[in-house]
């Protein structure tokens, strides 16, 4: 099992944050085998559950940018996305992206995509938000397309792709593995199953945290026997797990990271990557500070 690390939402305005390219650098002088980066483009004020996160933190980097700039400043560790909102996105632009992104970087893009929580914001943004899943499946459709075939051609509900190329294409072949990000449920499997290269889940809270090898025991038989009844082998599919790392809620003491035992639990239990989260961090060396402890506590 891989192991890698996800950079929180920034600190709550108007503190300014730390350059997500250097937490990146420093994860991968480390030894971290990837680091994730999640994504809300703007903050509803007046929704409902605005916060975004379970952290009560409702500013984020732009993903791809950190990961863009993070990709000139590394040489080995993988960019993820964890998630990228597609349906805010415009496929094919996307696609365009990602394929540079994973050209420049030699290939170390891992794309998690999920569909959001907010309708204003996926509205703002262009999607569908009740028909969110269904705009997901095309686009992934399309960017695959992009990322495969020299004459790329898709025909689906949402999205229709004449003849056409990118260029650079991707490194990695077929493009970089997707992965589907969302709570684990029969619809989710067959997602998965069905248009991705796997499963990618966020566990923040101590229940859900202390039940992950629970979780992952039954992901991988419920993603395996739904991909053996398709005819598609489940040796194909992938699980990654982001677990709640060392955040703190107001003046409360840290909270304990996932150890090695746990990682050794959900490792067995067919989890192929595991990430920790880290702090949200206001300096620099606040973010070198975390990353050695988690360093220390799970590598």
């Amino acid at each position: 099992m891989q192991i890698g690390v996800t950079r929180p939402p920034t600190p709550a305005y108007p503190i300014p944050d730390v350059d997500g390219a250097l937490v990146a650098k420093y994860a991968e002088e480390l030894g971290f085998e990837s680091i994730f980066y999640g994504e809300h483009p703007v903050t509803p004020l007046e929704e409902p559950g605005y916060s975004v996160h379970a952290h009560g933190v409702p500013y984020f980097q732009d993903p791809l940018t950190t990961l863009a700039r993070a990709s000139g400043m590394t040489s080995r560790i993988l960019l993820g996305g964890g998630v990228f909102l597609l349906p805010e996105h415009n496929p094919v632009l996307f696609a365009k992206q990602l394929a540079n992104l994973d050209h420049y970087s030699g290939g170390r893009v891992v794309c998690g995509v999920g569909v959001g929580w907010s309708r204003l914001e996926c509205e703002l943004c262009g999607g569908d938000f009740d028909r969110r899943w269904s705009q997901t499946r095309d686009f992934v459709g399309v960017m695959k397309a992009l990322w495969s075939q020299e004459r790329a051609t898709y025909q689906g509900e949402f999205f229709s792709l004449p003849p056409t190329r990118v260029f650079p294409g991707p490194v990695q072949p077929g493009g970089p593995p997707v992965l589907l990000g969302g709570k684990l449920s029969d619809r989710m499997v067959q997602r998965v199953v069905d248009y991705a290269d796997g499963w990618i889940a966020v566990l923040l809270d101590d229940k859900a945290i202390r039940t992950a090898s629970e979780l992952a025991v039954q992901a991988r038989a419920r993603l395996a026997a739904e991909a053996r009844r398709v005819g598609r082998d489940p040796a194909e599919l992938s699980i990654t797990l982001i677990l709640r790392g060392d955040q703190v809620d107001g003046d409360t003491s840290p909270r304990r990271f996932p150890d090695r035992d746990l990682l050794r639990r959900i490792e067995d239990a067919g989890v192929d990557r595991a990430c920790v989260s880290l702090s949200t961090c206001i300096t620099e060396q606040d973010a070198r500070d975390a990353l050695d402890r988690i360093a220390e506590a799970v590598l």
